[in-house]
């Protein structure tokens, strides 16, 4: 199989470096992953200024730009063989809940299925920089292994591990996406007049309390996976808006 790695974090990162190491024995794969750190980028692409791409050996390409930038050369680009999933993480830090709308690692992910490949987002509870992931790497190689014909192409299949983790696939559960909520802190600097600079110094993360959602089983110390859909229109409120608006039209 055909596996296009990329991520968030950087080339760099311990993250995607594990699953290229690990997946690398069983299957093909392709790492093409952003110069820099882009967290939080959801689905930045671009578009009028062209990229700097270097090509470090036959599978291996680093990109000065966003993480769909990175999925997006690395399927149109040619610079690849046919792609069979696209792999994003492993992520330093979880993305749960409403994380997803920000997470660059899902975008990732969205932007493969968009073009309705398969596509899978890990992250992990361990924000440890020394940390290596191979026990992380290992899980996502079982459970390629045996799922895979599971995953249906166009959509993401969003992956969160705890910090400590069994590595068995039965410790995975299939959750929806819980409630995050955010307490944003800003710093700002006076430059001159009205000018200042502001820095997002920390936001306070939390989440509300369901059985059943990303957070639930995680913080029960297993491992939520959520099929994340690209059709984002409300079910419930669409039919509930048409009757609202139909009347204010009368």
């Amino acid at each position: 199989m055909n596996i296009l790695i990329t991520n968030d974090d950087g080339i760099s990162s311990n993250g995607i470096l594990a699953l290229e190491k690990v997946l690398g024995k069983e299957h093909n794969t392709f790492l093409i992953a952003p110069l820099k750190e882009r967290s939080a980028t959801s689905m930045a692409l671009s578009i009028h200024d062209s990229l700097r791409v270097e090509r470090v050996n036959e599978n291996h390409y680093i990109v000065d730009g966003f993480p769909v930038d990175c999925v997006n050369i690395g399927l149109h680009g040619n610079i690849f063989p046919k792609i069979d999933l696209v792999l994003s993480g492993i992520n330093r830090g979880v993305n749960m809940g409403h994380d997803v709308h920000y997470s660059g690692t899902v975008g990732a992910a969205r932007h493969g299925a968009i073009h309705n490949y398969r596509s899978v987002a890990v992250s992990s509870g361990n924000w440890d920089k020394t940390y290596d992931y191979i026990r992380e790497a290992e899980l996502v190689k079982d459970i390629l292994n045996v799922w895979l014909e599971e995953f249906l192409p166009g959509t993401v299949y969003n992956i969160n591990i705890p910090e400590k983790f069994e590595s068995s696939l039965s410790s995975i559960q299939v959750a929806r996406l819980g409630k995050r909520t955010y307490v944003d802190t800003y710093e700002s600097k006076p430059i001159i007049g009205g000018i200042s600079d502001f820095f997002l110094g920390g936001s306070d993360l939390g989440h509300v309390q369901e059985e059943g959602t990303d957070f639930d089983i995680f913080f029960r110390g297993k491992i939520p996976i959520t099929p994340l859909s690209l059709d984002q229109t409300s079910g419930n409120e669409l039919e509930e808006f048409r009757k609202r608006i139909r009347v204010r039209s009368k």
